[in-house]
């Protein structure tokens, strides 16, 4: 869940994102959104060949159509061809899977739309000459978005977007409406390098949120609880540990037993050597248990 309060992402796209609810299969009907992204890396050919959409291509991307995503009218679907989509939808959720990447709802035509995904999914990066692809539509990277973007970068990522509808990894729908209409003639980069940083950690973030989604579901319950363990992250950088799976093993351990559990002697210990030696940390916490990990979270306790 992704519900937000008073918190550090208050002033951020984050605290305007509603409550999450299941999919609603009343969205599929004319009026409430006007189109729908499909990512077809997840979503099997023979269940979306009978789908009219469109490729959304950049300038610069060497990728066959098959493999971007693709922008599908859904006004222009029959109520057969609606009906079909809302049982494919149906039959993905069972298995734990969204079909659909997001619903969107604009008043602006389809070329529009393609136009603006265009230059959208193709940014500049300081300090890069050649553009990077954004893949902001991807639930797992546009509910990071939320909370790293500010409004205004947000309001241009949406243009003729009015609001954006996406799953989350438990099959309930989150939505955020555009704040205001953007000056789309200004084309300045979304991201900052800070923020740039952030979205290369991103695969490490999203591995530490699914494994804390089955061993402290609590951890990951709102926006900031993401950008605090992307505060880890950049701690397990800033500290020596270099691989990714290193990095993340040290955010899920704080997150999940003790914000200050690296302080402990035993895991200051094994945090030294491993950065001296510039060895695996994870294999050094292998013969750690849980129980030995709550251990020293209470020793912790005491002298806190």
């Amino acid at each position: 869940m992704e519900r937000q309060t008073t918190s550090p992402t208050q002033c951020h796209p984050a605290a305007r994102v509603g409550a999450p609810k299941p999919f609603d299969l009343d969205w599929l009907q004319p009026g409430r959104h006007r189109y729908a992204l499909l990512n077809p890396l997840h979503v099997a050919s023979s269940d979306r060949d009978d789908l009219d959409s469109r490729t959304l291509r950049t300038p610069s991307v060497k990728v066959r159509d098959p493999l971007l995503p693709q922008l599908i009218c859904l006004e222009a679907l029959s109520p057969t061809q609606r009906e079909h989509l809302a049982k494919r939808i149906e039959q993905y959720a069972k298995r734990g899977r969204a079909f659909l990447s997001a619903l969107l709802q604009s008043e602006a035509d389809t070329e529009e739309v393609i136009r603006h995904f265009r230059f959208t999914l193709e940014q500049a990066r300081p300090g890069s000459r050649r553009r990077w692809w954004l893949r902001c539509y991807d639930p797992r990277v546009f509910r990071h978005l939320c909370w790293l973007l500010e409004t205004a970068s947000m309001d241009r990522l949406l243009g003729p977007i009015t609001c954006w509808r996406w799953p989350d990894q438990y099959g309930q729908w989150h939505a955020l409406e555009r704040n205001e209409v953007p000056d789309l003639a200004i084309r300045v980069p979304l991201l900052s390098a800070s923020q740039w940083s952030c979205i290369d950690r991103m695969a490490s973030l999203n591995a530490v949120i699914d494994r804390l989604a089955m061993l402290k579901p609590e951890a990951v319950a709102s926006f900031d609880a993401y950008r605090a363990l992307d505060v880890l992250l950049v701690q397990a950088q800033q500290i020596g540990l270099a691989a990714a799976e290193d990095c993340a093993l040290y955010a899920e351990q704080a997150a999940r037993f003790h914000p200050h559990i690296h302080d402990h002697p035993e895991m200051r210990r094994r945090l030294d050597q491993s950065v001296e030696t510039q060895g695996s940390y994870m294999r050094r916490c292998e013969d750690l248990s849980a129980q030995s990990l709550l251990a020293m979270a209470r020793e912790l306790e005491t002298i806190t």
